[in-house]
């Protein structure tokens, strides 16, 4: 199985004619992801972890598959989780 990471080399070296089903299988795990991830936590913390105008972003990349823009959206939202649930759990480890 292929990393996240991985996924988003192979789709920005041909993002002129991603391959559609990485693109899927790239989403996909993205979101399995944040799925996993927001089941394990309170559903009121959920905002605390989520990035900013997360529906919003995810609303403009359902709308424009497979392109170049959402490919970046994709990789933006992911890291940006990644750093506020590491943020979120040191802080609760704190308290």
């Amino acid at each position: 199985m292929m990393t996240i990471e991985a996924m988003h080399e192979l789709l920005l070296e041909n993002a002129r004619k991603p391959d559609r089903t990485l693109y899927d299988d790239y989403e996909r795990a993205i979101l399995m992801h944040i799925d996993g991830v927001l089941q394990d936590m309170p559903p009121d913390d959920h905002d605390l972890v989520l990035p900013f105008n997360y529906h919003e972003r995810m609303a403009y990349i359902k709308s424009r598959p497979y392109q170049y823009h959402s490919i970046i959206q994709l990789k933006g939202i992911h890291e940006e989780f990644t750093k506020k649930v590491a943020s979120y759990r040191i802080r609760k480890n704190r308290s």
